[in-house]
């Protein structure tokens, strides 16, 4: 099963999510071998739902989140846990290079996310770079790396929140095909995707990736025109 997950990120108000699913549920694809995820901000998350429920779909789509608490619940102001999105999303996309960068989270918060997930089976895709995917992935047992989707994401892929929406550069084909094998010389069997300026015009590269099962679409799932294109390509 291929994966094409749409990260949002802190975008779109609840109108343009209505603008983008009326564009996108237009289109049908024979693809019962892909499962589109879509992750938006938690303030979206009733209205997709609401939207992908009421609408027939010839391939699966479900609903994803881009972060979650690192605790169980209590008194966590502003906190929202693995056990309040149970049963509301099927993935959470943890550990984010911006959120590394931005917001300080280290190896062991990640971890902590990681493990709230699983326990409320929410299915964590959890971003490693090159230089943190051991210290990151070695936190966990088997039976939970058996459960994980691992996201190869370059921090310089990514675009900078000062900057232009999707000006980032895409990593590299061979430098995404080493990672790959090198993360699952370690860890054999890993399920990993890849995230970092995927755009309609080079999704195919990535998708040509035996080891890979499928991407990550930061700005460019913005466009619900462009992510068809995406989706096209896989």
């Amino acid at each position: 099963m291929r994966l094409v997950v749409a990260n949002w990120k802190a975008n779109k108000n609840r109108s343009q999510v209505n603008q983008w699913w009326e564009t996108f549920s237009q289109h049908q694809f024979d693809a019962s071998d892909i499962q589109v995820i879509i992750c938006p901000a938690f303030v979206h998350l009733n209205l997709l739902s609401e939207l992908i429920d009421k609408t027939k779909l010839s391939f699966p789509v479900t609903v994803g989140v881009q972060d979650l608490s690192p605790f169980p619940g209590g008194a966590y102001t502003g906190e929202v846990t693995g056990m309040m999105l149970a049963g509301m999303v099927t993935h959470a996309i943890v550990g984010h290079s911006e959120r590394r960068q931005w917001f300080g989270e280290t190896p062991q918060r990640v971890a902590m996310k990681v493990r709230e997930a699983l326990e409320n089976n929410i299915i964590p895709i959890v971003s490693v770079d090159k230089d943190n995917y051991r210290q990151q992935l070695t936190q966990f047992d088997d039976q939970s790396l058996a459960k994980i989707v691992v996201m190869y994401e370059p921090p310089e892929a990514i675009s900078q929140p000062t900057g232009p929406i999707g000006r980032g550069k895409a990593a590299e084909i061979s430098d995404v095909e080493g990672m790959v094998k090198k993360i699952q010389q370690i860890f054999p069997e890993q399920s990993i995707v890849y995230g970092g300026s995927v755009k309609g015009d080079n999704a195919a590269n990535f998708f040509s990736i035996s080891e890979a099962c499928g991407v990550v679409v930061g700005s460019a799932s913005l466009n619900a025109n462009e992510f068809i294109r995406i989706i096209e390509q896989a």
